[in-house]
């Protein structure tokens, strides 16, 4: 019974020679949403998404063919490459041309990474296979990589990782981010859900979804980094530099420590109004050349006759921007990022009987992060440690904590 079952076309074929089955009659589920044809011929949605189904083709007039196998997330499904029936993810971007181009740009700036700044593999980059037109959309294919950091989180309740891993997630990027320094790159969407493990057997990971990235020379656009991760000089409208990744890198280490986003803003007001709150006001000559400093602060005149700034309360806020701001959930009963971290206790289901009292080894480890990210969280972005510098501190070194750390100007 068992043989006749896993072998059934076979065994219909013996019971009617006139039985024949082909891949193509597996049944379509549909993975895009909406799934009501609009666009391209009936092959978009009304948003300009190609239309993905299980067990329908990918690729470009030569070259390899992709088997839709599943979903993995929003336009980025599960395939099977034809040819070598090696397993992939492939990104469908959608059919306009802003996103077009900006795609356009992603192949580019991966390729670059990996053949000229990573070509053996080594610098946590994620890996571009192919890229190709099909139907009118760009698709990308990359290596096949599994769960990304905030899910993993989630499956350990929120409760945040070990400060060991946390070490060993943290030098990973550090590593990625001095390949993108030298390259002149920024990433600018530093967050958990763009950096993804290898596979769960193992702590390696991968840094992935470049389609925000630009060069240090062409900082074009404003609007860039996810709000939690956002740095103070993108929100007040300074130039930046790769030092925004250096910011989101600081929150994203706290945030795995903790289990719980650093600075959960609501909105671009409430955003600056936690960092401030937990690190004070950025330095005055960064608050005098934001164009966007107006919109949160006020400026004033001290006892000295110098200028200040002060941050705009909630009710000036909402009044002059007549929007409905309330105030932030807070999430953590300490005021200083350093209490915060020495109050975090060792989780039940990590901690080993002898841990369960945090030890000497655990205390020393914790302050030399408590330095190492008050680094990373330096509010002004010219004295913020860069990744290379960042990489000789004690926390990621091993080496012994002995105070506040001088990183090397060299």
């Amino acid at each position: 019974l068992k043989a006749l079952t896993i072998n059934i076309s076979a065994t219909f074929y013996r019971c009617n020679p006139q039985f024949s089955y082909e891949t193509s009659a597996n049944p379509r589920r549909v993975l895009t949403s909406p799934s009501k044809p609009i666009h391209n011929d009936g092959y978009d949605n009304e948003d300009y998404d190609y239309i993905l189904y299980v067990n329908d083709l990918l690729g470009g007039e030569s070259g390899p063919k992709y088997l839709i196998l599943d979903i993995l997330g929003s336009q980025v499904v599960k395939c099977q490459n034809v040819q070598t029936n090696e397993i992939v993810a492939v990104k469908v971007i959608k059919n306009k041309p802003a996103y077009f181009n900006n795609a356009m740009m992603e192949v580019t700036i991966v390729e670059m990474l990996n053949k000229e700044y990573d070509p053996q593999d080594e610098h946590r980059i994620v890996r571009l296979l192919d890229s190709f037109v099909h139907r009118s959309h760009i698709c990308m294919v990359f290596e096949l990589l599994s769960s990304n950091l905030n899910e993993l989180l989630k499956q350990n309740s929120f409760s945040g990782l070990s400060t060991q891993l946390v070490k060993v997630f943290t030098a990973q990027l550090l590593d990625s981010l001095t390949v993108l320094k030298e390259a002149r790159l920024i990433h600018c969407d530093l967050k958990p859900e763009n950096i993804l493990l290898k596979s769960l057997k193992t702590p390696e990971i991968k840094l992935i979804d470049f389609g925000s990235a630009c060069h240090e020379k062409q900082t074009v656009y404003t609007y860039i980094q996810s709000r939690f991760y956002r740095s103070p000089e993108v929100l007040l409208g300074v130039p930046y530099t790769s030092a925004i990744d250096m910011w989101s890198l600081g929150c994203i280490a706290v945030e795995l420590f903790l289990g719980l986003p650093l600075f959960p803003g609501t909105s671009e007001y409430n955003q600056i109004t936690r960092i401030v709150e937990l690190l004070g006001l950025p330095p005055k000559h960064i608050l005098d050349s934001g164009k966007q400093t107006s919109q949160f602060c006020d400026p004033y005149v001290d006892m000295y006759g110098q200028k200040r700034y002060q941050l705009k309360s909630l009710e000036k806020y909402t009044r002059e921007h007549n929007t409905n701001e309330q105030p932030g959930k807070n999430y953590f009963t300490h005021s200083t990022l350093p209490e915060i971290i020495k109050a975090t206790p060792i989780p039940v289901q990590r901690a080993k009987p002898q841990e369960a009292k945090m030890g000497t080894l655990e205390q020393s480890l914790r302050l030399a992060f408590i330095d190492f990210v008050q680094g990373l969280l330096n509010l002004d972005p010219l004295m913020r440690w860069t990744p290379q510098q960042a990489r000789s501190h004690p926390f990621i070194t091993g080496k012994e904590f002995t105070g506040p750390f001088m990183v090397s100007l060299t």
